[in-house]
This record gives structure tokens, C-alpha cells and sequence, in this order.
């Protein structure tokens, strides 16, 4: 391992680029050495522990992850910062959020956000509890109507926490206005003990509290509504802001705009456990069995080529991920003013980059653990659990193919705009055509430059929103019929679009960081970010891969066989440089770990070594040996 952390690269200037500032990793550091050993083995301790130490001493750093890197939903009370005080703050009335927040954040109240129900998820305007404005009272009152519209997964709902942000259908008189935030207090502050009227519950998952919820005739004051964007008066009168519908998702689009880094992190975490496990394993006598000793599996192409497309993987999609939350941040400060200009762009790249984000870590998670052979079926190589986690991001806050359609039909509304002579958004307007089609003429090492990587990428996502704007609108079937015709093509186009932004994303940080950098750091990201474009064109394995080559309209091939084996060619070149930096690019994200040592040292504290089960040696395998005692069994 001393051996493989030999590279080039400065492992802590990297980290600080990644963190952005050596402040922030000093501090995230300070803070994930805290004694909280405890907190692992219980999660409410743990959010106790974060709550206070928000409280006591103002740190971030826990609002979003756990200190094992979990989105924060890992803790009983997660959804407090991640959802239900957003929620108030986004939607809420001056003199609301000064009442709840200040109740929120001082813990006199603990909170979550209650959207999904067991028989609904993405599609929320057919969501089916009720709000039903008593006009006598100046109440509502909250009811799951039917089995299906309980109240299914939120965080801390099974017995940790007061009070919920629930999205129900507001009925005046007997209309439907739509969906609508309320606030509803669930339990008691004394003892914990349900609300009459709510049935809940604890679904899981092992280490938390996911719950149900389900309201019979639950009364609330009408003042708590969140009234940001809509106003109930008493005698019944509705006003609602033009943009309301769009603003009340807000909240969702918050955590997407989270999401891509959080995931790239723990993919991180699991091709950081693979690379230090391939480093270490040593497996057979090198690729022709010529070797005096055994080697790292590291040194066979299969597991070198393998590991690497993880790292740069990881970091492409956290520099993505970064670029997300920047202008989620922008977005907001726009709607602070009152300019919602740039929420159709925002919240489709925020759609498009979680599905991204969260399957590749799905996915990138399970290859880890086969890179690390049978060690990483064990719990205590960490794998499995990440792989439970990560396979959860695909489906938690929006299942990633219904995001794909979204941003699918963003960008055919783009090329609507471009057709009619209208500016596009600034993300999409390369859709706009420039000329015919022409093929790819770049020859030998130039497939290095990253103008080259980003015309690649640039040509096959417009060629791809450009065919299935063609087929869905030149189809003679209703519009709902020629899209789900031609929702596999959608999918690809949007992911097509979403890779190339990822690849904008890596080429900004290297030409525009946010502190100066080393060359030798620059020429290794360099590298990184080739290994992330160059293997995605030319691995069999790469999702719609094929889409690289397809013939345009006129026949012709944007990349032929020929540039194919020179990118081939090129990828090996990579895989020879980037393999000494793979131990200082993996360290570089400042997880604290040593393969085999703790395997053992976790192996042998473990209670059944430790003499717990030896009775049943003597009551069930004794008798197996002994010739006499087997009649008895």
C-alpha cells in the first residue's frame, strides 16, 4: 500500500479542491473523529448528537449526510433539515416560518414531510389524502380516505417524531383545489403517544424509523396552511400565485439538487474500498503466470480498467453534482426577487442528474463489491450496505425512469422554442442545428483534447433529442401514444444530454477552479477526466454506448472503426498513467480505512466468537459425530 500511495498527486491539495477549502476539511474532519461510536449502533443517538451539536455549534457539515456518508434520512430525525424545515421556509408566510422555525430549530418541536402514500408517489396531483376546509370552525380536517392514501416512508413518521408537513388536497366546499402543505401535529409533546385520529407506525428500514400515517377526521387551524403562495381566508376565499403548483415542489427539488453529490460520495466510498482491497489482494503469478510470487490483482487489466472507470465516475459525477447545488442556489436567489425564469431549466437538470447519479452509484456500488471477490459479500466490508443504500436512491424522491421522462419532455419543449425562433435555455441551446451533419475528423491524440470529448458528446445528445422530437411529433398517433412509443429513445436522448453536461461539468473545474492547483494535479484530473469520456464511447458495457456510432441522416458514422481503436488505444495509454495515482485518488476523499486489518479486528470482536453460541455445539453438532446420539435426533 506505501508502494501505491507513491504517486504524483498531492493527496491533501486534491482533497481540498474536492471540499473546496482546507477550513472545510479540517472541520469535516474534526467532526467525523468526534467520539460517536454509539451513534452507529443507534440512530436516534445520533441525531440527537447532530442536532445538538447544529445547536451548540452552528456545523453543517451533518444537515445532508450521516457521518458514514448516508444521505441524512439515515437519521430518525433526518427530515427535519432536509425537508420539513425547508418546507416551511419555502412555503410558509413571514409570520409562519418566524412561528415554526424558530420552534423547529430550538427542538421544542421535531418535524417531517409527509408526500408519498403507499398507493402514490411521483405522480402527486393525484395524491389522495384530504384537507377539508370547515368554514364553521376555521379548521381543516385531515383524512386518508382510502387504504392507499396513508402516508408511507417518511423518516422519523414511526415514533420519533411531533409534527408533519403534509401535502393533502385541499377541498373548499365541494371543490378540489389541489394539493396544499399543512401542519400537523401528530403526537403528543409530553409523551409521545399518537394524536387522536392518526394511526401509525414503524415500516423500517433496520436502523431508523420509516413510517405510516393514516388521519381520521384530524383537526388543524386553518392558519396552518402553508399560505407562502396560496391564501385561505376565513370565509373561504382562495388566492393562489400563478407559479403555486410548481413552488409547493420546491421542497423535492431542494433534495434532487443534493442528491447527484451525495450519491457520486458514496460511490466513492464503495470504489475507495475496491481499489484499496485490489491494491492489497494478492491473486495468481501477473496476467502470463511468469512471476516468481503472487501479485496484486490490481496489476490484471480486467480489474484495473474496472476499478478506474469507478474513480473517474465518482469524480465526474460529484463536480456534476456540485454544479447542481450552485445553481439550485441561483434559482432560489432568482425567486427571492421574484424571477422564476430559470425553474423549468433547473428542475429538469436536477431530474435528469439524480436519475444519472443514482443508478450509476446503484450499479457502481454493486461492481465494487465483486471487485472485491468473496470479501465483499461480508456486512463488515461495508459493500452491502452501501449497495442498499445506494439501490434506494434510485426510487426515493422520484423513481429515476419517470425522471428521465421529465427532463425528456423538457428538452422536446426546447426544440419547440428553437423551431419557433424563440431563445432556448442556456443549458440546451447547442440543440439549436448549425449545419449538416458531419463526421467526427479528429485523428491520433487529439481524442485527448477535451473540445473533442465535448463535440462527441455534444453531437450524439442532439442527434438523439432531435430524432425523438421528430418521431414523437411526426407520429399520427395522439401525442400520449407516439410518447410512450418512443420512450426508450427519450431516455437515451436525456441521458445522452445529462453525460454531456457531466463531462461540462469535470472540463469547468479543470479550467476554472476554485483555488489554483498544481500542473501535476491538472494533468492528472486531466487524465481522470478522459478515463471518464474515452472508456463511456467504447466499453460494450456503457448504456447506449451504440449511440456513439449510429449513422446520421445521410448514412454516415460520426466516429468510424478506425477512431474507435485509436480511443481503444488511448484507454490503455490512461489506464498506464492513472494506475500509480489510483491509492492517492482514492484517498483523496478523506475515508479513513485499512482493508484486511479491520476485517479481522471487526471479525474477532464480533459476539458469536466469543463463545455465545458454543452451547449449541454440544446440543445440535456433537450429536452428528457422535455415532450413538444420532438415533436421538
Amino acid at each position: 500500500m506505501n508502494k501505491a500511495r507513491a504517486g504524483s498527486v498531492d493527496t491533501f491539495e486534491l482533497t481540498c479542491l474536492l471540499w473546496k477549502r482546507k477550513a472545510t476539511v479540517q472541520k469535516r474532519r474534526d467532526a467525523f473523529n468526534t467520539a460517536r461510536e454509539g451513534i452507529y449502533e443507534q440512530r436516534l443517538r445520533m441525531g440527537k448528537a447532530i442536532f445538538e451539536d447544529l445547536q451548540q455549534h452552528d456545523h453543517d457539515i451533518f444537515i445532508w449526510i450521516t457521518p458514514r456518508y448516508n444521505l441524512i434520512n439515515a437519521s430518525p430525525f433526518g427530515h427535519q433539515g432536509v425537508l420539513f424545515e425547508p418546507a416551511i421556509e419555502h412555503n410558509g408566510t413571514e409570520e409562519q416560518k418566524t412561528k415554526w422555525l424558530s420552534l423547529a430549530r430550538s427542538g421544542k418541536i421535531l418535524g417531517t414531510y409527509c408526500q408519498t402514500e403507499l398507493g402514490h408517489g411521483s405522480f402527486i396531483r393525484d395524491l389522495e389524502t384530504t384537507a377539508t376546509f370547515d368554514g364553521v370552525t376555521d379548521e381543516f380536517v385531515i383524512d386518508s380516505p382510502t387504504a392507499s392514501s396513508a402516508k408511507f416512508w417518511p423518516a422519523g413518521l414511526g415514533f420519533s417524531i411531533t409534527h408533519a408537513v403534509v401535502m393533502a388536497q385541499l377541498i373548499v366546499g365541494d371543490k378540489s383545489l389541489g394539493p396544499h402543505l399543512f401542519i400537523v401535529q401528530i403526537r403528543s409533546l409530553q409523551d409521545g403517544t399518537p394524536r387522536v385520529g392518526v394511526k401509525m407506525g414503524d415500516i423500517g428500514y433496520n436502523e431508523k424509523d420509516n413510517g405510516y400515517a393514516a388521519f381520521e377526521h384530524v383537526r388543524i387551524p386553518r392558519t396552518y396552511m402553508l399560505m407562502g403562495h396560496s391564501t385561505l381566508k376565513c370565509d373561504g376565499t382562495c388566492t393562489a400565485d400563478y407559479n403555486r403548483a410548481k413552488l409547493s415542489y420546491s421542497v423535492m427539488l431542494l433534495v434532487r439538487s443534493k442528491m447527484p453529490a451525495i450519491f457520486a460520495v458514496q460511490l466513492a466510498q464503495a470504489v475507495t474500498i475496491a481499489t484499496r482491497y485490489s491494491v492489497v489482494r494478492e491473486q495468481g503469478l501477473g496476467p502470463d503466470n511468469s512471476l516468481d510470487t503472487e501479485t496484486s490483482v490490481m496489476s490484471y487489466k480486467s480489474q484495473h480498467f474496472r476499478t478506474l472507470t469507478l474513480v473517474a465516475k465518482s469524480y465526474a459525477m460529484f463536480f456534476a453534482g456540485q454544479d447542481c447545488k450552485a445553481q439550485y442556489v441561483d434559482l432560489k436567489a432568482r425567486q427571492n426577487r421574484g424571477d422564476h425564469s430559470t425553474l423549468a431549466s433547473v428542475h429538469a437538470l436536477c431530474a435528469g442528474l439524480k436519475a444519472y447519479v443514482t443508478s450509476e452509484a446503484a450499479d457502481g456500488a454493486g461492481e465494487a463489491r465483486k471487485l472485491c471477490g468473496g470479501h465483499g459479500f461480508m456486512s463488515i466490508s461495508g459493500l452491502p450496505d452501501l449497495i442498499g443504500v445506494t439501490a434506494g436512491g434510485c426510487t426515493l424522491e422520484g423513481e429515476n425512469h419517470v425522471m428521465w421522462q421529465q427532463l425528456g419532455r423538457y428538452l422536446l419543449k426546447q426544440v419547440d422554442a428553437i423551431q419557433a425562433g424563440q431563445d432556448a435555455d442556456e443549458q440546451v441551446r447547442y440543440l439549436a442545428p448549425e449545419g449538416p451533419s458531419i463526421p467526427c475528423s479528429a485523428t491520433d491524440r487529439r481524442f485527448l483534447d477535451t473540445s473533442v470529448q465535448l463535440s462527441i458528446y455534444r453531437h450524439r445528445a442532439q442527434r438523439l433529442v432531435s430524432k425523438a422530437h421528430w418521431l414523437v411529433h411526426s407520429s399520427r398517433k395522439p401525442k400520449s401514444e407516439a410518447w410512450n412509443e418512443h420512450m426508450m429513445l427519450i431516455i437515451s436522448a436525456s441521458r445522452a444530454h445529462i453525460e454531456y453536461v457531466v463531462l461540462q461539468s469535470f472540463n469547468a473545474i479543470i479550467n476554472s477552479p476554485p483555488a489554483p492547483f498544481s500542473p501535476t494535479l491538472e494533468t492528472v484530473l486531466e487524465r481522470v477526466r478522459s478515463f471518464f469520456a474515452l472508456p463511456t464511447i467504447i466499453n460494450p458495457r456503457s448504456t447506449d454506448a451504440l449511440h456513439f456510432i449510429e449513422s446520421n441522416t445521410w448514412g454516415e458514422a460520426y466516429l468510424n472503426t478506425s477512431q474507435l481503436d485509436t480511443i481503444r488505444f488511448l484507454v490503455n495509454e490512461l489506464l498506464e498513467q492513472l494506475l500509480p495515482e489510483a491509492i492517492a485518488l482514492t484517498d483523496a476523499w478523506d475515508f479513513r480505512m485499512r482493508a484486511y486489518a479491520n476485517i479481522m479486528r471487526w471479525v474477532e470482536q464480533m459476539p458469536i466468537n466469543r463463545g455465545s453460541v458454543e452451547g449449541s455445539w454440544g446440543r445440535w453438532v456433537g450429536p452428528i459425530l457422535n455415532k450413538e446420539d444420532r438415533a436421538k435426533l
